[in-house]
Order: structure tokens, then C-alpha cells, then sequence
């Protein structure tokens, strides 16, 4: 209860998009939280868009009428998932992976919304994502190698600056 977490590789339950947020059965899904968190996870026009809304079967496999959401779709789900628990703590391990470089930069640009109440650890090898963070912690066989704001880890000019120097340069 305590930590909430969006992994690149997650469970989908078989059940409404609701069940698959709030992890519970449909009686018991707090339904203006569970929507508050679907729009703050960018999902919510999708989810309004489907025949029976928040009541839509998700998979195909189990059910006649169930859909299958793209990945991005899917991520989205998963971070409103996240963020229904309420916890403390959110880990997000690479949240954006599955999601267009538009997405993606409108998440970059909510997610101190997203968190704003709670302590969290983004894990990506995407660095532009690190210039959102409060303190960044590069690692490197298993050990931190560096740690510090973006700025001060550019000033440095170590292992941070260049793996970030060597992304860069493709945009």
C-alpha cells in the first residue's frame, strides 16, 4: 500500500478497463477517482470513446466483447492504475517506452502533476527525460557512478554528460 509502480512488462486483469484500474471488483471502484486518474494518465478520451466506457472488457482472449489497447494505451493505463493506489511512492520504470515522442513530451510536461504528492523514482535510459528530476543517480555496475542535478552533472562532464551528449546529438 505503501508503493505503486508502472513496470515496462505489467498484468492486464481480466475485467473492465474500471476493475484494471482500481484493481477491484466494479462495485467497489470509486468511479470520480478512478476518471480523475484515467485524465491525469491521458487515457480518459480513449476510455469515453469505447461502447461501454469504463465498463469495456479488456481482452480478447477471456471475453467476446473485450478490446486490446496499444501499448501507449496500455502504459497510460497502467500509470492511472498507479496512481488510483495513492501511494507514497510511485516507481515508474521506463513510462514512456511505449508511447509517441508527442506523448511522451506531454508526460515529461505532467509529471510533476502526476507526482506532485508523492516521492518518485523514474528509471530510464532516455535522458532527456533526467532533466525533470529533483536529483539524478546514474549507475554503472550496479554502484552509483554519479549523482546530482542535470546541470551539475553537464558542468562535470563525466559518464552522465556523455551518455547524455551521445542521445542528444540524434535529435
Amino acid at each position: 500500500r505503501h508503493l505503486a509502480a508502472v513496470f515496462q512488462q505489467f498484468s492486464i486483469l481480466a475485467g473492465t478497463m474500471a476493475e484494471n484500474v482500481a484493481q477491484t471488483t466494479g462495485e467497489n471502484v470509486d468511479r470520480p477517482k478512478m476518471w480523475d486518474c484515467l485524465e491525469r494518465a491521458g487515457i480518459a478520451d480513449k476510455i469515453r470513446e469505447l461502447p461501454q466506457k469504463e465498463n469495456t472488457h479488456l481482452g480478447r482472449e477471456v471475453y467476446l466483447d473485450g478490446i486490446d489497447l496499444s501499448g501507449g494505451q496500455l502504459q497510460r493505463l497502467m500509470l492511472a492504475r498507479a496512481l488510483y493506489k495513492d501511494a507514497p511512492v510511485v516507481v515508474l520504470d521506463e513510462p514512456t517506452a511505449a508511447l509517441d515522442p508527442i506523448a511522451e513530451s506531454d508526460l515529461y510536461q505532467k509529471y510533476n502533476d502526476l507526482t506532485g504528492n508523492c516521492t518518485s523514482v523514474y528509471i530510464s535510459h532516455r535522458l532527456a527525460s533526467t532533466r525533470m528530476a529533483d536529483e539524478i543517480l546514474v549507475l554503472d555496475q550496479g554502484r552509483i557512478a554519479e549523482r546530482g542535478e542535470h546541470a551539475s552533472l553537464m558542468e562535470a562532464a563525466g559518464l552522465y554528460a556523455r551518455m547524455y551528449e551521445s542521445q542528444k546529438k540524434w535529435y
